[in-house]
């Protein structure tokens, strides 16, 4: 069955660090927004009205769009554009991938793909399905009794979706084969004996690989709070792969609330990493929606996970079942005694 409809409405609010390209008639720049669909294609596009004064290097729109016809999965894109006299030019793009504003909304800075210090501020919300139910409500029917208070030290494991979009400045290192880099992402465990969780982007081989564009999320995990994630950039050569720097993000700055943003490479002075971190958490609360299928690239696997209490030690629990539901079982099977003796 296809999943509802959904409308978004999109505030784009303001860009910073535009680059002047029309040197006669000046620059008048404006947004399409438009979802990707998971084929590729892009339908439903709506654009925001040139800015013409002001400061147009820095515009401010603050115009809401509306789109339909939106289902979970798609990804928004945005394109920033100049309008000339003869047509329009591209100045960046930025994606805002489907986990990141659904269905809790979304509201910071986007970097401009193919402009270095240059960032989009949006907000993104699902406003409801076409068929009359409300996006909003992620867990309807989700209750958590028995769930362990906030105030427990329990190490609970989590999933983050990781994406990895664009690196700026880096590095010239392989003058026979050309540059081909890629990033890593690996979460550095506290416990030692904990499994490596790791993932790695495909290689940029095409195109302006010394800000390359990579645009892929992946999941990790486990993830436990308090430890950090390591992003290490490569260029791989024909032999083995050289390091062009490092990034370190610790646990505070994305866990719970998430991150969005360029971060430093130590190793490079003026080279940024894009990347966006969001926890995918399903405990206390539970979760209802779309998973992405690894492996498969448009693949979505709908679930609704709903946390129903602590463990019990091994044993314990046959030998001493929930009360509440032992009590259950002892009033059907005294109804049922009763009706037998009626019908004797």
């Amino acid at each position: 069955m296809a999943s509802p409809s959904n409308n978004l409405k999109v505030r784009v609010i303001r860009a910073e660090g535009l680059q002047h390209m029309n040197h006669f008639s000046g620059d008048h720049p404006y947004v399409a927004c438009a979802i990707k669909r998971a084929d590729g294609e892009v339908e439903t596009k709506a654009d925001t009205k040139p800015v013409t004064e002001g400061d147009t290097l820095n515009p401010t729109w603050d115009e809401m769009l509306e789109l339909e016809s939106w289902q979970p999965g798609e990804t928004l894109a945005f394109t920033v554009y100049d309008k000339g006299l003869l047509g329009s030019k591209t100045e960046g793009k930025a994606l805002l991938p489907s986990e990141f504003f659904y269905p809790n909304g979304f509201q910071g800075m986007l970097a401009i793909i193919g402009l270095p210090d240059a960032k989009l501020h949006v907000e993104v919300q699902a406003v409801g399905a076409q068929d009359g139910e409300p996006a909003s409500e992620q867990n309807p029917g989700l209750p958590t009794d028995g769930a362990p208070e906030d105030g427990e030290n329990v190490a609970v494991p989590h999933r983050l979706a990781v994406s990895i979009l664009q690196a700026h400045g880096l590095k010239h290192m392989n003058n026979f084969t050309g540059d081909n880099p890629y990033v890593t992402c690996e979460v550095t465990h506290l416990d030692p004996a904990t499994e490596t969780t790791h993932v790695e982007t495909k290689t940029v081989a095409e195109g302006d690989t010394l800000n390359p564009f990579w645009g892929e999320t992946h999941n990790l995990e486990p993830f436990f709070e308090g430890e950090s994630l390591e992003f290490t950039v490569y260029d791989k050569g024909l032999v083995a792969s050289k390091t062009e720097g490092k990034v370190v993000v610790p646990s505070d700055v994305f866990f719970p609330q998430g991150f969005s943003g360029m971060v430093a490479i130590s190793g490079l002075p003026h080279a940024l990493l894009h990347i966006i971190v969001r926890p995918l958490v399903f405990f206390p609360q539970g979760f209802s929606g779309m998973v992405a299928i690894s492996g498969l690239p448009h693949a979505l696997l709908h679930i609704i996970v709903r946390p129903l209490g602590p463990l019990v030690a091994s044993g314990e629990t046959a030998e001493n079942p929930d009360p509440d539901a032992s009590s259950k079982k002892k009033k059907k099977k005294v109804k049922v005694s009763k009706k037998g003796k009626q019908c004797c």
